[in-house]
């Protein structure tokens, strides 16, 4: 029972270990478990002895436990996480015999159902292939150990046999995961915690608090067409504009959305409706498309796979959910194009008026008269007088977020940048709004594709110039807050290769949704339907025939010219060998020869050798039909042979 107490804290372990990361589960919980584990691997001897009122006692302090940690309010995974956690800590350390042992798998089998599902890394598929593995072997040790008359013995599974089944199963989860249905909405709510992260948002608050940790994850792809590179222009890709709804907080506007006006199956935006030239293609993918669009600026026309819609300040807006990646084509223009939608009373309307930051904004604008003079001006003020941070630490505690960052703090994110230049062009009289999107990205080492993050998310202003310019854009932000286009060094090539990877991953496997299954079955209808017409149908066939029936003789040569015996166990696998050495001697060994004839045929060629021979044919007689061998078993086949090999090796 040592051994079975052992192994089942180790698969506890194995169990439970993506749980910290995930952040489904809350850390005490998973200590307690954690200690369990260890007290079954450590001190596998130890067991406690529980009365039952005990456990039913212990039954009802889970569940408040349970109930106290947060309950259902995010989601039903976590509770459920945490019962399982503590359910199975108190089931594992009552395990005293077999019996239990075996009930107590299946809540180890649940616990691990749970680090799979609360997990989305690409570490996951590590994981499950060492999960596959471990499962195999632990399964049939167990099983093989519960036959009748391997009582006492030490059966395990060879390590090469599990390696085998998980690569079989593995092999098996491709079909199955292209074939299940796709869930709408998954059980995971989130991975917890209050940790602020880069990324687009339609909705800004200047009042949190706290530091903004830059994301990696991969948002978007733009790629060019017809093998171009990406132009620096083209990665500042622009969503929408905000109102000003009160102070220090923004958001898209809501009314005056409309049906865009469409050319064929274009949505134009500005320019030329006879035709595309001057302008550069683009594909854009959204790996997680949400409410908009994202557009370079000087877009002049789109062409989108779903209905959309445009807001007041020049957005596409979704105009239904879209489920998995979006990928849309745009049309950019040489030269710039300005959007001409005048301003309306939102574009100047402050909630209300600081004393300070309008005494600040006429000192900035000094004698400049013209909308163009002031927008410079205060663009060069707050990146001369004022710093980049993505850690806020008291701007929460204002009433008045912009007139903190102006008159106090003097050191914000790009989002009090651009919210401080609006307020202070606004005060001045001069229509200005808030605009978010993208800037930059990592481009590929052919240049033609750029990855856009989180970390990429930026805003920025939009000033109104007049009837003859439009809204033209300022960006207020130190140039060391604005994202740019990187291009990566040698040295960068690993990590991007890493991030292909995260990519490729959160694209194929975690978003792939029921239009991928419906484009992969139209794709393969497509494959085989032109195979079907193929003039070289007969050759492919044949060739297959021809593969098919070379295969299977080598099979049958290969299992007729190896013993029945082979790669049954170490002894088994020595006769094996010493077949095979008779036969390089030039002696004929039957295929169907017994361990007896191969010893005595073996004895007769090597007589200095014969007793070790007899010992290694005794002992592979013991593997093939004894209900299980022991490690003891193994050493001393291994010895045998080394004799044997000894004496076959030494020089007469």
């Amino acid at each position: 029972m040592t051994a079975d107490r052992r192994l089942l804290g180790l698969v506890l372990a194995w169990a439970i270990l993506p749980l910290p990361f995930t952040g489904m589960t809350l850390l005490p919980f998973w200590l307690v478990t954690a200690a369990a584990a260890a007290w079954l691997v450590l001190l596998p001897n130890r067991t406690l002895g529980l009365p039952n009122w005990v456990q039913n006692l212990a039954a009802v302090i889970i569940l408040i436990v349970v109930a106290a940690a947060g309950g259902f309010r995010v989601g039903p995974l976590r509770p459920l996480g945490h019962l399982l956690l503590l359910l199975a800590t108190v089931q594992v350390l009552l395990v005293a015999d077999r019996k239990a042992f075996v009930r107590a798998l299946p809540t180890v089998a649940l616990l691990w159902l749970i680090s799979v599902a609360s997990s989305t890394h690409i570490a996951l598929l590590g994981y499950l292939i060492v999960s596959a593995g471990i499962a195999w072997w632990v399964g049939m040790r167990v099983l093989l150990s519960g036959l009748p008359g391997t009582a006492g013995a030490r059966t395990v599974p060879r390590p090469f046999h599990a390696a085998a089944a998980a690569a079989l199963a593995c092999a098996l989860a491709v079909p199955v995961f292209l074939a299940m249905p796709r869930l709408r909405s998954p059980w995971i709510a989130g991975a917890g915690g209050s940790r602020s992260v880069t990324g687009f948002s339609t909705a800004v608050e200047l009042g949190s608090v706290g530091a903004i940790h830059e994301s990696r994850e991969v948002s978007l792809v733009l790629t060019a067409a017809e093998g171009r590179r990406v132009q620096a222009r083209w990665t500042r890709l622009r969503a929408t504009a905000f109102d000003l709804l009160r102070t220090g907080s923004w958001a898209p506007r809501r009314r005056g959305v409309k049906r865009p006006e469409l050319h064929g199956d274009l949505v134009w935006l500005a320019g030329d409706r006879d035709g595309l030239s001057g302008t550069d293609e683009l594909t854009i993918e959204i790996l997680r498309p949400e409410r908009y669009l994202f557009l370079p600026e000087d877009t002049v026309a789109v062409r989108s796979p779903t209905d959309v819609r445009l807001d007041p300040a020049g957005g596409l807006m979704l105009r239904s959910r879209w489920q998995g990646p979006l990928s849309y084509q745009v049309w950019v223009a040489k030269e710039p194009v300005a959007l001409m939608a005048p301003p309306t009373p939102r574009d100047r309307y402050l909630p209300r008026r600081n004393p300070g930051v309008a005494a600040l904004a006429r000192e900035i604008a000094g004698s400049a008269a013209g909308a163009r003079e002031r927008a410079e001006a205060v663009v060069n003020y707050l990146q001369a007088n004022y710093s980049y941070s993505l850690d806020v630490s008291a701007g929460r505690w204002e009433a008045d977020p912009v007139g903190w960052f102006l008159l106090v703090g003097r050191a914000g994110h790009c989002e009090y940048f651009a919210g401080s230049m609006v307020v202070l062009l606004r005060t001045l009289g001069v229509p200005a709004r808030m605009v978010g999107g993208y800037s930059g990205g990592t481009a590929s080492p052919s240049g033609r594709e750029v990855l856009v993050r989180q970390a990429n998310a930026h805003t920025w202003v939009e000033v109104w110039l007049g009837q003859r310019e439009g809204w033209v854009s300022f960006d207020p932000t130190p140039s060391v807050g604005i994202p740019s286009l990187d291009v990566p060094s040698r040295a960068d090539r690993l990590r991007q290769t890493w991030d292909w990877a995260l990519m490729t991953w959160d694209r194929h496997v975690l978003t792939f949704g029921l239009s991928d299954q419906v484009e992969l079955v139209a794709s393969s209808l497509g494959g085989a339907l032109g195979l079907a017409r193929s003039p070289r149908l007969p050759l492919w066939l044949g060739a297959t025939a021809l593969i098919a029936a070379m295969l299977t003789l080598f099979g049958r040569r290969r299992a007729h010219a190896r013993p029945p015996f082979r790669s049954r166990g170490p002894a088994a696998a020595a006769v094996g060998r010493l077949a095979r050495r008779l036969e390089r001697g030039g002696e004929t060994v039957p295929a169907g020869a017994t361990l007896g004839r191969i010893g005595v045929s073996a004895a007769r060629r090597w007589p200095e050798a014969a007793g070790p021979i007899a010992r290694l044919v005794r002992l592979a007689d013991e593997e093939l039909f004894a209900p299980g061998c022991d490690t003891t078993h193994a050493r001393d086949a291994r010895e045998a042979w080394r004799e044997v090999h000894r004496a076959l090796s030494a020089p007469r």
